[in-house]
């Protein structure tokens, strides 16, 4: 599942393109992949995009808004046939070979027709992710959403903040309760092992054996892996292409996801690979030592 900072790079791209269009025409070719009722859309103008955690939120005029989850295997295609934009394309998602071909395909679940003749599709292979309309009104009580934690990268998220929620979960290994959306949303399993290692911290450590310097120092290490995971592009393991269609290239940059047995960036040792929670934990033994 794209991680925060593939979310955001996917909104950034959307932006450049679809802000300021009208939708003219909405295609259901999967009713299961569609909430809500299309005419509502249908004829509204877009007016800005947004990134909630892991969600994307489009909201358009006469106070509607599509949520959108991209899930497992989700992509959203942009494709400018037409007009100024004509041959540009923006790819965001699950990497297959055919999102780079002729759209729509097999996998097109919802396609949106846009005022200047351009077209937005949302592909899915296994058919989790979906489309949701709600009211605009309506977007920070969703259930999907009033539940979730505060945003890592804005200003009103603070140590203390981090302290008090990671607390709810004394017990648990501090890499395991940083995933939890409820204590800070958008970080998952990349993005909490590189937070650990900028921190110093042993994944393993338990949330209430924790210090203030070590809650400060977890805090730091989240927001500088969210915000390398969007400098670099995102991910490539597995899940993500870029809203331009290249593969995010962060991993290259990353310290210790995917790296057991390779040694440490920083000291040498051997990154070594453990699970917690039921989810590959990467670190390094010596830079970070339970203590």
């Amino acid at each position: 599942m794209p991680e925060l900072p593939e979310v955001e790079t996917i909104k950034l791209g959307l932006q450049k393109r679809i802000v300021g269009l009208k939708i003219t025409k909405i295609q259901i070719l999967s009713p299961k992949t569609f909430i809500g009722n299309p005419n509502k859309v249908q004829g509204q103008k877009v007016l800005k995009i947004e990134r909630f955690a892991k969600l994307l939120s489009i909201s358009l005029s006469s106070d509607i808004t599509l949520l959108i989850h991209l899930k497992m295997t989700g992509q959203l295609i942009w494709k400018g046939e037409s007009g100024k934009g004509k041959g540009e394309s923006l790819i965001g998602g699950h990497p297959t070979p055919d999102m780079v071909g002729p759209m729509p395909n097999s996998h097109t679940r919802v396609i949106f027709s846009f005022s200047d003749g351009s077209h937005l599709y949302f592909n899915d292979q296994r058919l989790f992710g979906w489309v949701r309309v709600v009211d605009s009104e309506q977007v920070t009580v969703d259930s999907l959403l009033k539940g979730l934690g505060p945003e890592p990268l804005e200003k009103e998220f603070t140590w203390e903040i981090l302290k008090k929620n990671l607390l709810k979960h004394k017990s648990m290994p501090i890499k395991v309760a940083v995933m939890d959306q409820a204590v800070v949303s958008g970080v998952g399993n990349i993005y909490s092992n590189e937070a650990c290692f900028n921190a110093k911290l042993d994944p393993r450590k338990k949330v209430g054996d924790l210090k203030d310097r070590e809650f400060q120092s977890l805090y730091h290490g989240i927001i500088k892996a969210l915000q390398d995971g969007i400098k670099y592009g995102g991910s490539t393991r597995a899940h993500f292409v870029d809203a331009e269609g290249h593969k995010g290239y962060f991993l290259d940059y990353a310290f210790v996801y995917g790296r057991d047995k390779h040694k440490c960036k920083v000291c040498g040792t051997e990154i070594k690979k453990i699970s917690l929670g039921g989810r590959g934990t990467y670190f390094c033994p010596k830079c970070q030592k339970a203590v």
